[in-house]
């Protein structure tokens, strides 16, 4: 009797610990270089920078839509996503 392979579901990456999340595109990095080694640290930082990057761009558009829903009508209050 043959073995079925059983699918197993991947949790989303947003739900994964910050640590997980950045080896996971360091891996990515790396096999992008074409599985080369010397280079694990740069792989490491610049996956590191991209997903605390993503992270804070996630958090001020939550934190633009969060304040627009506690805006009372009609106030003319204008709510502009923060620089950064």
């Amino acid at each position: 009797m043959p073995a079925t392979a059983r699918r197993v579901k991947e949790p989303q990456s947003e739900t994964l610990p910050l640590e997980e999340r950045i080896r996971r595109r360091a891996y990515e990095l790396y096999v992008q270089r074409g599985n080369q080694s010397g280079s694990e640290l740069d792989d490491w930082l610049r996956a590191e920078e991209e997903i605390r990057r993503a992270t804070e761009q996630a958090i001020d558009k939550r934190d633009v839509f969060v304040c627009l829903l506690l805006t009372p009508p009609a106030t003319g209050v204008i709510i502009e996503p923060r620089a950064g």
